[in-house]
């Protein structure tokens, strides 16, 4: 029975698929920036368009509190004048003088309401075309974001599944070493593989931890059966693995936080920073990411090829 799978396919998989994400991700850098443009318009006219619409509520509050007031009165001078109808001479003319006052009131309140509701026509004409290129500013970036989200959402989909096939791939190769090395029955156990992904704050090290023992293990297996040079530097393996571990920290972690900040913040990085120049730098990024994890895969795949190849000797 076959003690080492070969699994270098799963790995060739993996590496064409990290090809498919970088072009993804780039499409989306592209998308980023056409919202951006868009987006970067409706931020510097939304303030105008806001003062306009604190001015026209302004206006229109008061013109309610006038409407009241002019109700009160002429519900009064009908009350009145209903009374007067039908009471005595003496009764009445008190109530004229009531009706008289009431009329004066009513009047300067019709007056007051008449301006207001003159001011509130004037500034909703003002409003109007300031509204409506707002409006139009909105639809425009509604539209680039709703682009820009499919292929996000794309990209986000096939790094998920990336890290599904990566764990696989992993956990393969780590049951390959168990099935021929004794001493890995005290190593870190295949279905880390697939755990130290999931683990929140455990994921931020746990998976480079997992591969970094794989990758030395199975180097040490090669070079003790004579199979892969002995004077293979294991420092050059340590700086690898720690670059593309630091780079997949720094690219697909803070600079995510990063670009989210300055493209749909509201701080200093989205007024102060060139966005272009931030969506080229997490371009350049993903581009070294992505070669970097390409190059340690093959590197592996290579070593599982040997594993293969010389599965007598173990």
């Amino acid at each position: 029975m076959k003690k080492v799978s070969n699994n270098t396919s799963l790995g060739k998989l993996t590496q064409l698929l990290n090809l498919v994400i970088l072009v993804f991700f780039i499409l989306s850098m592209v998308f980023l920036l056409k919202f951006d443009k868009v987006n970067i318009v409706k931020v510097d006219y939304e303030p105008g368009y806001l003062a306009a619409k604190e001015k026209m509520h302004e206006v229109v509050h008061p013109m309610k509190k006038n409407q009241a007031e002019v109700d009160y009165y002429a519900y009064k001078l009908d009350t009145l004048q209903q009374h007067q109808a039908t009471a005595d001479k003496k009764t009445a003319k008190a109530l004229q003088e009531d009706i008289d006052r009431t009329k004066k009131t009513l009047a300067e309140k019709e007056e007051i309401l008449a301006q207001t509701k003159a001011d509130s026509v004037a500034q909703q004409e003002l409003l109007a075309p300031i509204e409506g290129e707002y409006n139009a500013m909105v639809e425009q970036t509604d539209s680039a974001k709703s682009l820009l989200n499919i292929f996000l959402m794309i990209t986000i989909i096939l790094f998920v599944v990336k890290i599904l096939l990566w764990a696989i791939w992993n956990y393969k190769n780590s049951k390959n070493l168990r099935g021929i090395c004794s001493w890995m029955e005290k190593a870190t156990a295949p279905a880390w593989a697939f755990f130290g992904w999931i683990i929140p704050l455990y994921n931020l090290i746990k998976p480079y931890t997992f591969f970094h023992e794989l990758f030395d293990e199975t180097e040490y297996a090669l070079k003790d059966k004579s199979i892969l040079a002995k004077e293979n530097a294991s420092a050059d393996t340590d700086f690898t693995l720690g670059f593309w571990w630091g780079m997949f920290l720094l690219t697909v972690c803070l600079m995510s936080v990063f670009l989210f900040g300055t493209f749909f913040g509201d701080g200093a990085a989205f007024y102060k920073l060139n966005h272009t120049w931030v969506a080229i730098v997490a371009i350049v990024f993903w581009v070294i990411y992505i070669l970097v994890e390409i190059n340690i895969i093959r590197k592996y795949n290579k070593m599982n090829k040997m594993l293969v190849d010389n599965e007598s000797k173990f």
